[in-house]
């Protein structure tokens, strides 16, 4: 667990995870939202999805349509084209008053796929008046007013008076009427992607979201998850460090005062919550506002880890900014100097530690952002300007996927080189550049690695069957005379019973110890390929059948039972006939001395268009408790006990003897049943 806190590249990993994740998660959330409250996670969501923005749509052409349509009275003579304002080729619409007389419409109707209508009622205004009257007496003036307030409810009066004469000014509206209207608009049912429609666009945005919302639920469940988990893991491990028990603070843990800190924090929360809002609305906007909201989330944790940090060192009131008053000027140098300092080395450390997957990621995300950034210079109408830029950002991903692609291919070039086995070649290092100049220094090493291993078992593979070959040549003599005496000894009369079988024990022992020798010095020339092979066209059928004929009788003779199925079309092979007549006795010597007595033995010949197949099959006397590649090796035999002939050199003789002529030589033990499979190219 300690490892896991002192980590800094798995810090890494864990901080451009949250932040990713976090605005993942924000943007997913706004899809989500708008689907959910237009049903589209419900049964047949896709129809009230639809429904919903038509509804939407249509609702909001029909209004305006009616503040078109009212503003022509705010303008005498003003008699606008409605269809025109709209420009929306996928909406009509009809104004009708009460008597169902048609008062305008637009000029193409047809059929429609959803409609709202509403009755509307416009006030016309009429011409301000205003009456300035006297009277003689007071009842003269409350008979008008009266008259007055009858006529004209809504009129604003003020009354004065001057000696015996009593005044009256009225100000009211006259001339004015109302009209009720029922406004329908459509939006019509076969919809055209024409003159820039927002209907359209809107319907097919629509349509897209929908096809996407799971994607975008667990885009948001994927994101919430991965950036608590992340956030969570950057806790546990903030301050932590490899070569230190206490908390490691960093340059922004001492430089920036406590509270300074905190109200940077509540000022990047405020700012986040804002791009939030343009985040959650499904407009252009939000792909501008995506990178700066990661741009704030990133600054927001870097505060939050802050504060995390000074809370476990216990130096969270240590360093507010009250205790930082003293020499303001320098110190604001200073730490100026220390930042930029920290945040080069903290750069290139970060660029050394990170993985090659994630700095390439980090490498896409920055060209992401330049490239929307371009979009939205180019949106704001600095059109020339946003393209200029656009091709820079396009010119610096080309350069860099070229770079990329030229020391992958010096790199796979090596890797091709050392797998076909050429030791030699050497990754030149001169173009390669961070974690490729790394990983080719690695292969250089392991090419220097391989080459000593290589060259070491090839000594010792020498040393070994130098020892084995002057061994066998040392034993060879003295047990020639041996022999020779031995069979000098046999010729004379043996004085008793007991002395003729020590001889024969002699003899019996001499033969297999020089049975043994001759065995290794094979053994040992055909594992370094130092024998001789006299390759011609050989017939495997005949030769099958003369070497099961040469074992018949002595198979029967322990009860086997020999039963040979030869190829259909007399396959051949490019072999050594002296040879391969080797494998072939090894193998059956092996039956012979390890096969259970009573069982059948098989000797198969398969051949295809371009292989021949030999298979040797028999049933062990003795369980097999090993595997086959055990048995494969030197000295190694069937029987544990040892008690029967052999030296355990004839299966690997065998093996090297068929690879010598180009086969290959495979054993396969099911149970007691065993099997020797060799397989050489066919001849034409």
């Amino acid at each position: 667990m300690r490892t896991l806190q002192t980590k800094s590249w798995l810090k890494a990993i864990a901080g451009v995870l949250c932040v990713v994740s976090l605005t993942t998660a924000a943007v997913s959330f706004g899809s989500v939202q708008w689907l959910s409250a237009r049903g589209a996670y419900q049964n047949n969501g896709y129809n009230l999805l639809m429904d919903s923005v038509e509804h939407t749509l249509v609702t909001d052409l029909t209004y305006q349509v009616y503040e078109i349509y009212e503003s022509q009275e705010n303008q005498p003579g003003y008699q606008p084209n409605i269809d025109a304002l709209l420009a929306e080729p996928n909406f009509f619409y009809t104004i009708k008053d009460k008597t169902g007389k048609t008062l305008s419409a637009s000029e193409e109707l047809g059929d429609y796929r959803a409609r709202y209508s509403e009755t509307f009622t416009i006030v016309y205004p009429g011409e301000e008046v205003t009456i300035d009257e006297t009277y003689d007496s007071l009842q003269a003036r409350h008979d008008a007013r009266q008259a007055i307030e009858a006529e004209h409810p809504d009129a604003i009066i003020e009354l004065s008076s001057t000696g015996m004469r009593y005044g009256l000014t009225a100000t009211y509206v006259e001339g004015y009427h109302e009209e009720t209207v029922t406004i329908t608009g459509f939006l019509r049912s076969e919809l055209r992607n024409v003159g820039g429609s927002s209907v359209y666009r809107e319907m097919c945005q629509a349509a897209t979201l929908w096809a996407d919302r799971n994607l975008y639920l667990a885009a948001l469940v994927a994101g919430s998850l991965l950036g608590v988990l992340s956030l969570v893991y950057l806790t546990w491990s903030a301050g932590r460090r490899k070569d230190a028990d206490e908390i490691a603070l960093g340059w922004l843990d001492r430089a920036v005062p406590t509270d300074l800190l905190l109200v940077a924090g509540v000022g990047l929360g405020v700012v986040d919550l804002c791009m939030l809002d343009q985040v959650f609305n499904l407009t252009a906007s939000r792909l501008l506002y995506t990178p700066m909201l990661a741009a704030g989330i990133t600054l927001l944790l870097a505060v939050y880890l802050s504060l995390v940090r000074r809370v476990k060192a216990k130096t969270l009131g240590d360093t507010l900014l009250l205790r930082r008053l003293g020499k303001p000027g320098r110190w604001v140098v200073k730490q100026c100097r220390r930042a930029g300092r920290a945040i080069h080395r903290g750069g290139s450390r970060l660029m050394a530690k990170l993985p090659l997957f994630w700095t390439a990621g980090l490498d896409f995300l920055a060209l992401c952002f330049l490239e929307v950034l371009s979009i939205w210079i180019m949106a704001r109408g600095d059109f020339v300007i946003g393209v200029l830029f656009w091709l820079l950002v396009k010119g610096i991903a080309a350069a860099t996927v070229i770079y990329v692609v030229l020391s992958m291919r010096e790199l796979q070039q090596g890797g091709q080189q050392l797998a076909a086995g050429n030791l030699d070649y050497k990754v030149p290092l001169d173009n390669l550049r961070w974690d490729f100049k790394a990983h080719g220094e690695h292969l250089n090493s392991m090419r220097t690695a391989i080459q000593a291993a290589v060259e070491d078992q090839m000594k010792s593979e020498r040393m070994k069957t130098e020892l084995i070959t002057n061994v066998s040549h040392d034993i060879k003599t003295p047990l020639t005379s041996i022999v020779n005496y031995v069979d000098l000894l046999k010729k004379q009369e043996m004085p008793t019973d007991e002395a003729k079988e020590y001889l024969e024990v002699l003899d019996r022992q001499a033969g297999k110890l020089k049975k043994l020798t001759e065995d290794l010095v094979e053994a040992a020339k055909a594992s370094t390929g130092t024998m001789p092979v006299n390759f011609q066209r050989t017939d495997v059928n005949v030769l099958l059948t003369q070497s099961s004929g040469e074992y018949q009788e002595k198979l029967q003779s322990k009860n086997l039972q020999l039963l040979l199925t030869p190829a259909q079309d007399n396959p051949a092979i490019s072999a050594d006939g002296r040879l391969l007549w080797r494998v072939f006795e090894n193998l059956l010597s092996n039956i012979y001395k390890y096969a259970l007595p009573g069982t059948r033995v098989y000797l198969t010949c398969q051949a295809t268009e371009t292989q021949v197949t030999i298979t040797f099959r028999n049933i062990s006397a003795n369980p097999l408790n090993i595997s086959a590649d055990e048995l494969m090796e030197r000295f190694v035999r069937g029987d544990d006990s040892r008690h029967t002939e052999g030296s355990g050199l004839g299966l690997s003789i065998a093996k090297s003897l068929t690879q010598l002529q180009n086969g290959t030589f495979d054993l396969a033990i099911d149970g007691d049943l065993f099997k020797a499979i060799l397989t050489f190219p066919r001849m034409g």
